[in-house]
């Protein structure tokens, strides 16, 4: 996977950019796939890490020695489509005061079949403001595999926020939508690719975990109130993106325990009940999640249902969305065969 992401990177048809690989302490054939690409191409850089120092330590590390005035940023499982860094880079060279560019992005399985595709509904590119680059964002934003950033517009923000854990790389588009303009594009861009061994799958659990801190709430707030004081945003847009934020995080809070429940993570699930009861006055909300999590008939009964439920869901889902992204499973099936070839 790693060997296709970068290829799909040097396939570009901007070809102005240069690759820097940090390893974050592998111990598998990492070195020997980097140093046999970059073997036939100069622009490839690689960096290994002593020891693991942690994912959000890794990128902090990475973003810390970019000196180029664009930034990208991909992890090994994901791969570009070849005209992303074309039509990223002209779209910014056309909006100067842009902050970042994002396309479309499609989810695949690895079998190239596309479970969902991330769109902003702007099937050409189009410049936002905020608030309302925030409104467009918020619900949705997943990663930043589409995104290409300015520089100096992420160091102006101070860069990656480790404390806000998992939701670093949501962190970081969200605070730039409460004060910088972006471009946005339904142009499909990348592709973010689901399976059984991805971090957003083997580790939903520690990343729901540690949002229950807030400390990706807060710093969504703090970044709002930042754009108040500085006259980005009014005080009824301020509002406005405050009840967004609120509105999304009750939802995805809600929404994921009941996912770990289904899992058999029922400790994580009733400390996402307690936030949603103390902290956003959601009693009914933890209600519901707490009666999932029972250690008793009731809750085994609530769960099984809660189980077939979302097993019947998946399979609906999966149908639903083959058959209704075809071409792009077959955009996606060709790109694939391309980079491995």
């Amino acid at each position: 996977m790693l060997r296709r992401a970068i290829r799909s990177v040097l396939d570009q048809t901007y070809p102005h950019f240069r690759i820097c690989v940090y390893d974050n302490a592998s111990n598998d054939e990492t070195a020997e796939v980097v140093n046999a690409l970059a073997a036939g191409d100069s622009r490839i850089r690689y960096y290994r890490h002593a020891e693991n120092i942690g994912a959000q330590d890794n990128f902090i590390f990475g973003l810390s020695r970019v000196d180029t005035p664009l930034i990208h940023l991909i992890s090994d499982d994901d791969y570009l489509l070849p005209g992303f860094f074309a039509q990223a880079t002209s779209a910014l060279q056309k909006n100067p005061a842009a902050a970042f560019f994002s396309g479309g992005m499609l989810s695949a399985d690895p079998d190239g079949r596309v479970r969902g595709f991330l769109r902003y509904g702007s099937e050409s590119e189009q410049l936002y403001c905020p608030p309302q680059l925030f409104h467009l964002l918020a619900p949705y934003t997943r990663t930043w595999t589409s995104a290409l950033f300015r520089r100096t517009s992420l160091e102006s923000l101070g860069g990656l926020k480790k404390e806000t854990g998992y939701s670093f790389s949501i962190d970081l588009i969200l605070r730039s939508a409460t004060r910088f303009e972006a471009v946005l594009s339904d142009t499909p861009c990348a592709v973010f690719t689901v399976h059984s061994g991805s971090s957003s799958v083997a580790e939903a659990s520690e990343a729901f975990e540690s949002l229950l801190n807030l400390a990706f709430f807060d710093s969504i707030n703090q970044a709002i109130d930042s754009a108040l004081r500085d006259n980005i945003v009014t005080d009824w847009d301020a509002a406005e993106m405050k009840t967004v934020l609120r509105t999304v995080t009750e939802r995805n809070f809600f929404r994921g325990a009941f996912g770990l429940i289904a899992r058999g993570h029922l400790s994580v699930a009733v400390r996402a009940s307690e936030v949603l009861a103390d902290h956003f006055k959601r009693k009914d909300m933890a209600a519901v999640i707490n009666a999932m999590a029972l250690d008793n008939g009731l809750g085994s009964l609530l769960r099984l249902a809660l189980r077939s439920t979302k097993a019947v869901r998946k399979l609906w889902y999966a149908r639903n969305s083959t058959a209704r992204y075809p071409a792009y499973s077959e955009l996606v099936q060709s790109r694939m065969l391309q980079l491995s070839a």
